[in-house]
């Protein structure tokens, strides 16, 4: 927020409003209107664009306090800001912003509180530049599913087996740049001619060459920084300071290479191959460390859901797990809800800000490696290595130059690895570049549509609910919740459009639940259509339209809580239940449960395999047991299908 751009008389009143709006949920009368709770911090920072509209406006009428504004003057703004060249929605933002200034009023001091009952007589941007209000949409595109696997794939790749030659590069990289290398102790001391003689001398007799750089003209030349940087000098000194200095590198006679390696160990593998065939040398370091901190990004922003400025502003030492559960966690704060909100019990955590998300161990394997990269207690700081006009305490890497780094990161995997077809690894969006805001919308897009998703997705956030509440007495990221709901909504209408096609063109369907899958199908699948405006709708509408019906591996499950055998199961173990059903407690007796012809087909798959595995000459025998007992159950399955199949009238 550039407070300077301001009128000076009015600098103060509207920083007291923005702390009222960062430290406050939106009051009633106006989250009613807007379904608005907690503004985001990036939400505040665009409303002091239209707040310096309005304070600009007032320092030419002479007005210097909030408090003077009366019904007349706002009359008077209105009709400015109506006569703006600039689109509608800008009109729209501007006068509502008077309208959330008023709402504040309560938690603001006198001086600030409009000198009106209500701006306009209570009526809403909306209606006072008399354009109707598109639906709110989430225009947010999904990033495409071949692009985000890759890139995924090959930032794990990165973590895994790229990333520690990286970070023991650049560990010696520092080292040699802050003197503490133990190959500089022999210069400790010395002045820099006999530091010069000595590293010249060394060279020569282990025949190893000198730093050098390419000039403008194309001329390898000396690279005295660097060779300085060799023999302990810090950064105060950065060219050779004698003519002599230079006839002594010169009399040596020593050979010039752009290629310094910083280290000969290159450890990490592709498909069994070292990733690269020569070590890495200065030049090249600060784009790989960038790369791999762009890779670390995508792992925890994306396996985690975290918001892209949610994840920029970790901070060392967010790495936790639950003494209770052995989870995984990540704290950090929220930008965005309720859960932005001071903790209500602030003895809970050392942090009464701090919010936890359950995560995977690859989460934390990606900070753990990016710790080693800076000792900042940011974990993306703007820059690594000197320190910049943006410092690392006080800022943190923007969204804009992250993205920047993704895709030079694609890029250089792309450049530097080929498929085993010859193709690029990781094959371009077809949509758009990827910028950071499109892995959450992905996230919510591919969980629910992956085997089991649905029931993974609620009991990752159940789990979450529970443990935000009991041990941290927060809420959790309703936010998330949302868009898990808007995707699953989407997901729901897709399977029973599916279903019932796939029903309408003849296939079968076996097992007790038979009728019942087909009626649930039959009324779900008349939805026509409804136009979605809200979350709140669309929970309403999944009420609704959801069958309740879960395909998963080799089954299909037709949910009723009360007859579930995997729900009695859990709880004659003492387990609480889950409103879902729990394929890993799943029972082949169960009246739930139905077979389609695609889960006879999987099954076939699977018979395939456990027959080789019963028949295997060389495997323990109780594994041939147990793989011979799962033939005869599935082929007994397989077998009741096709026999109802074959006796069940063909439709015309």
């Amino acid at each position: 927020m550039h407070w300077t751009k301001f009128p000076d008389a009015l600098v103060l009143p509207l920083k007291t409003v923005c702390l009222a709006l960062l430290d406050h949920p939106v009051p009633a009368q106006h989250a009613v209107r807007t379904g608005a709770k907690l503004l985001a911090v990036q939400t505040i920072s665009h409303t002091t664009h239209h707040l310096r509209v309005l304070a600009e406006w007032m320092a030419h009428r002479g007005l210097t306090r909030l408090g003077e504004l009366t019904d007349r003057h706002l009359d008077a703004y209105r009709t400015h800001v109506l006569t703006l060249d600039c689109p509608v929605i800008r009109k729209r933002q501007l006068l509502n912003t008077v309208v959330l200034v008023h709402a504040y009023r309560d938690l603001l001091p006198q001086p600030c509180r409009l000198a009106t009952s209500a701006p306009w007589g209570g009526a809403s941007g909306d209606n006072l530049v008399k354009v109707p209000r598109a639906p709110r949409v989430n225009k947010t595109p999904r990033i495409a599913a071949e692009t985000m696997e890759a890139l995924l794939a090959w930032s794990l790749r990165m973590l895994e087996d790229i990333g520690p030659d990286i970070a023991d590069a650049w560990r010696t990289y520092q080292q040699l740049q802050q003197s503490s290398h133990p190959s500089q102790a022999r210069f400790v001391g010395l002045p820099i001619r006999q530091r010069l003689a000595k590293f010249l001398a060394d060279a020569a007799r282990e025949g190893t060459a000198l730093p050098g750089k390419r000039r403008p003209d194309g001329v390898l030349a000396l690279d005295e920084q660097t060779l300085l940087r060799l023999m302990g000098l810090g950064f105060s000194y950065h060219r050779l300071s004698s003519a002599r200095q230079r006839e002594m590198v010169a009399e040596s006679g020593l050979p010039l290479t752009e290629s310094y390696a910083l280290s000969s160990a290159i450890n990490g593998t592709i498909d069994g191959r070292p990733w690269r065939d020569r070590p890495i040398t200065p030049q090249e370091l600060p784009d790989l460390v960038r790369f791999l901190t762009a890779a670390g990004f995508v792992i925890v922003c994306y396996l985690s859901g975290l918001r892209p400025g949610e994840a920029l502003n970790l901070r060392r030492g967010c790495c936790d797990t639950d003494p209770e559960t052995g989870e995984l966690l990540l704290v950090g704060r929220r930008g965005k809800g309720q859960g932005r909100t001071p903790l209500v019990d602030a003895h809970l955590a050392d942090d009464p800000w701090a919010r936890p998300w359950v995560v995977v161990q690859p989460v934390h394997d990606a900070i753990a490696l990016l710790e080693q990269l800076t000792p900042h207690p940011l974990i993306f700081p703007p820059a690594y290595g000197r320190p910049t006009l943006r410092t690392a305490q006080t800022h943190t890497r923007t969204t804009y130059y992250i993205a920047q780094d993704i895709g030079g990161f694609i890029d250089w995997i792309n450049h530097n690895f080929v498929t085993a077809d010859g193709g690029v690894p990781i094959p371009a969006d077809p949509t758009k570049r990827l910028h950071v805001s499109r892995f959450r919308r992905t996230l919510a897009h591919f969980i629910v549509r992956r085997p089991r998703g649905l029931i993974a997705a609620a009991l990752q956030y159940g789990h979450l609910a529970t443990k935000v509440t009991l041990s941290y007495a927060g809420d959790a990221d309703t936010g998330w919740m949302d868009d898990l709901v808007i995707e699953r909504l989407e997901f729901v209408l897709e399977q029973v459009g599916q279903d019932r096609a796939l029903l309408d063109e003849g296939e079968h369907v076996s097992g007790p639940a038979t009728e019942e899958y087909k009626t649930r199908i039959a009324q779900s699948a008349a939805f026509a259509g409804r136009v979605v405006t809200g979350v709140r709708n669309s929970e309403r509408l999944l009420t609704h339209a959801d069958p309740n019906v879960h395909h998963g591996d080799g089954m299909t499950c037709v949910w009723t809580k009360e007859t579930a055998a995997c729900r009695k199961a859990k709880l004659a173990m003492g387990l609480p239940d889950n409103d879902a059903p729990d394929e890993s407690e799943c029972r082949s007796t169960c009246v739930n449960l139905v077979y389609t012809d695609r889960d006879i087909q999987q099954l076939r798959q699977r018979l395939h395999i456990l027959t080789l595995h019963a028949d295997d000459p060389l495997a323990p025998q109780p594994l041939r047991d147990r793989a011979a007992a799962q033939v005869a159950t599935l082929s007994t399955t397989v077998e009741r299908h096709e026999q109802a199949s074959q006796q069940s009238p063909k439709e015309e």
